[in-house]
């Protein structure tokens, strides 16, 4: 979860010489500093990068999400990240019964001048089973796969100056077994929700990805295995009157040796709560421990959410980014079934 090495390679403008022992480091952090999943700043609006056991678990029946990130703008070489996401609950109007979920979780990540990316695409399951009318717990689980990959186009080497100049038709001297791969991931999580009346809300449980430790490296003889990452959550919502609530949101994720603690919370401005025309207003700020503050605004109408936030980087970092690091934009859709009113005695869900 720590900061990538931003410099796959380190320019000497007096010489053009090329460091290759910034290319070697860069390329053991295709293996090791680099082998980490990508973390978003509005967790909350991309669930199921947070838990599979979270399929399913929002007020509709059908919900899908965007999330893309940009990362970086003041270094030489710049972060992209896209996720996107589709999940649906396969729960009978007003049931009081448990019921099963499915989603898809893709995402996309590329950095550096090697291009080193990621691309994933996971299928969850989840069933959520309600213990009282107000307290309810899942178990989910995912099947995904993924491939690392990179390109040389762009990578200059120290055996490529002849002394004089850059010269790109001298030989490299390096040689990759792979330059992609792919790779079976399997993860799981369980889930607890709190439901109060109306708009109240609590979430908390622990997602557990790669728990089958794939073999990750572009070197097939010095392969390591993808740590398993842990992701401890809590995310609820309070409302105070008809017009407003606030909302905290917390997430600890562990993955080998880096870590990530990220604490948020706001407020949300209900201005019309008329149905099929609500429209509401996200103001909130995050931190994301001894990294970034994030302030973020968000606005909904009916089933769509959009939003976007800022990390300001607090860290040492922010002396090569000049305390700026990029934006965040998501943006949601829940689809709403409309259910019979004769029911309506029973109580209803999320």
């Amino acid at each position: 979860m720590c900061k990538c090495i931003y410099k796959s390679i380190y320019r000497n403008d007096m010489k053009m010489n090329i460091s290759i022992k910034g290319i070697i480091i860069c390329l053991l952090a295709f293996s090791s500093i680099h082998a980490q999943d990508i973390h978003l700043s509005q967790y909350q609006f991309d669930r199921l990068q947070v838990n599979p056991a979270l399929t399913g678990i929002f007020n509709g029946t059908r919900q899908a999400a965007l999330v893309h990130k940009q990362q970086y703008f003041s270094v030489p070489v710049d972060f992209l990240t896209f996720s996107g996401s589709y999940d649906v609950n396969f729960r009978a109007c007003h049931s009081e019964k448990g019921f099963f979920s499915a989603g898809v979780l893709f995402n996309y990540d590329r950095s550096g001048d090697s291009k080193l990316s990621l691309a994933s695409l996971n299928i969850n399951g989840s069933y959520t089973l309600p213990l009282t009318r107000k307290f309810f717990v899942g178990g989910g689980a995912y099947l995904g796969l993924g491939q690392r990959a990179f390109s040389e186009t762009d990578l200059q080497w120290d055996s490529q100056w002849n002394g004089t100049v850059f010269d790109p038709s001298l030989a490299s001297g390096e040689t990759f077994s792979r330059t992609s791969f792919i790779f079976l991931d399997l993860g799981a999580g369980v889930n607890a929700r709190l439901q109060g009346e109306d708009r109240t809300k609590l979430d908390f449980g622990v997602g557990a990805f790669h728990l089958n430790k794939p073999k990750y490296g572009f070197y097939t003889d010095s392969e390591i295995e993808l740590p398993i990452r842990l992701s401890l959550y809590a995310m609820g919502v309070l409302k105070l009157a008809s017009i407003l609530d606030i909302y905290a949101n917390g997430l600890y994720q562990d993955q080998g040796p880096y870590n990530e603690t990220v604490l948020g919370g706001g407020v949300i401005i209900h201005l019309s709560n008329r149905k099929a025309r609500e429209v509401e207003l996200q103001l909130g700020a995050a931190v994301r421990l001894d990294d970034a503050i994030i302030p973020m605004i968000a606005l909904g109408y009916d089933g769509w959410k959009g939003g976007f936030s800022y990390d300001l980087t607090t860290s040492a970092f922010k002396a090569a980014t000049n305390e700026k690091s990029g934006p965040e934009f998501f943006l949601t859709y829940t689809f709403k079934k409309l259910c019979p009113l004769k029911q309506t005695k029973v109580c209803t869900i999320f």
